[in-house]
């Protein structure tokens, strides 16, 4: 069946359905190892391509079609003509216009009917035991928000493509494991900084505390910024190393470098606090101008320029977003900020540009060591990382803004 996209807030601020209460998303097998209180959602756009697989994990997990809800973001490949056919047990629901993946994932949080959410990419195929190990990495701590697996390629998928990730003060991703033997990994459950987007399990009360993800990224740190503020608001972030998944990876569209510059740099004016930013200005002071001479080189300069165009679209609402921010953080970011394994794309390094860029990586882990110490000199106390022994308490009945939404892409 298919719906349209209606914004129910007040599903968010209810406490989620009892097993023993009827819903589509609360019923399931524990025989075959599907949590019975984690709903998926799949995440699609075109995806006919991977639909099939991705769809296909599910099952392996355990996870009966009338447990699904594909959100369609505006597919033009007949998805939702294929899923009637093929599984007209899935629920369909369609948004009209393709802003990305984060007012899907946001509806699929709102819209879930039981306390987690399993939030699949569509070129994301679960590995088997996935679903199950992730939802026991969270187990009863009420401190965890977010379960995330190891992403492997699809096409080599004894390499690891994402892994123990961070948040850089550069606001990129700052990696442990990537590009590396999954060999490399012990089997251990790791806290970690960063939730890929491809297939994170969502405790849904502490999406809604931190306003849910961000509708104003289409592309570039959706996931990353939306991972930094549960870790501000004192939400830990786990990532069990046999929870696996593989990710069809393809290449990147057109607009990547503008997407990328334009919401990193939002994410730190919006995110980052002032004497973080100062920090760290020296760096930026000669990262920008580096970044600015290697699309140059690459022939998408004009991607720069497009980038600070759209920011300055942004600017006028920096000032609330920040509000925002400051509002639910319990740490500093210096708490929660790496400095070393600076992770470059491959559509940038490579050659003698990666032995120098490998440098740099260095020299900014030095300087953040640095940073980092200062920044500690100068901070004040903050409530902490939330212990598992206080609970979460009562879910807040407005979120950011007054008015538990999330903002809207406008830019």
């Amino acid at each position: 069946m298919t719906d349209s996209w209606v914004t129910d807030w007040d599903a968010l601020t209810q406490k989620p359905r009892h097993d023993s209460e009827p819903g589509p998303c609360v019923v399931a097998s524990e025989a075959v190892g599907f949590p019975t209180d984690v709903s998926a959602a799949v995440i699609s756009y075109n995806g006919m391509g991977t639909l099939g697989k991705c769809l296909g994990g599910l099952a392996d997990a355990g996870c009966s079609d009338h447990l699904i809800t594909v959100y369609d973001v505006a597919s033009t490949d007949g998805t939702g003509d294929w899923l009637a056919e093929h599984h007209p047990g899935v629920k369909v629901v369609r948004l009209e216009e393709n802003l990305g993946p984060n007012p899907a994932r946001n509806l699929a949080l709102i819209r879930g009917e039981t306390p987690f959410v399993l939030v699949v990419d569509v070129d994301v195929q679960l590995l088997p035991g996935t679903a199950g190990t992730l939802r026991e990495a969270i187990g009863d701590d009420e401190s965890i928000a977010v379960a995330t697996p190891v992403v492997l390629y699809a096409d080599r998928p004894d390499t690891v493509q994402y892994s123990r990730t961070f948040v850089h003060f550069l606001a990129e991703a700052s990696a442990e494991v990537d590009d590396k033997p999954l060999t490399q990994l012990n089997g251990e459950t790791a806290g970690v900084g960063l939730a890929s987007g491809c297939s994170p399990m969502i405790r849904r009360e502490a999406a809604a505390q931190v306003g849910l993800f961000d509708e104003r990224y289409f592309f570039g740190k959706t996931d990353g910024e939306f991972a930094y503020r549960l870790t501000l608001a004192g939400w830990q972030i786990v990532e069990p190393a046999s929870a696996q998944v593989l990710h069809h990876h393809h290449k990147r569209g057109s607009t990547y470098f503008m997407q990328q510059v334009r919401n990193r740099w939002h994410f730190m004016l919006k995110d980052f606090q002032w004497r973080t930013l100062i920090a760290i200005l020296p760096v930026l002071m000669v990262h920008e101008p580096a970044l600015f001479v290697l699309l140059l080189v690459k022939g998408r300069v004009v991607d720069y320029f497009r980038a600070l165009g759209s920011m300055s679209k942004l600017l006028p609402g920096v000032r609330g977003d920040r509000k925002d921010v400051a509002s639910i953080r319990r740490v500093h970011d210096w708490e929660v900020l790496r400095g070393e394994k600076l992770v470059i794309p491959a559509e940038i390094g490579g050659g003698a540009l990666g032995v120098l860029l490998s440098l740099y990586r260095v020299v900014l882990g030095g300087y953040w060591v640095l940073a980092r110490g200062v920044l500690k000199l100068l901070s004040s106390g903050y409530p902490g990382v939330r212990s598992s022994a206080k609970g979460l308490g009562r879910m807040p009945e407005k979120g950011l803004d007054g008015g538990l939404s999330p903002r809207n892409n406008t830019a």
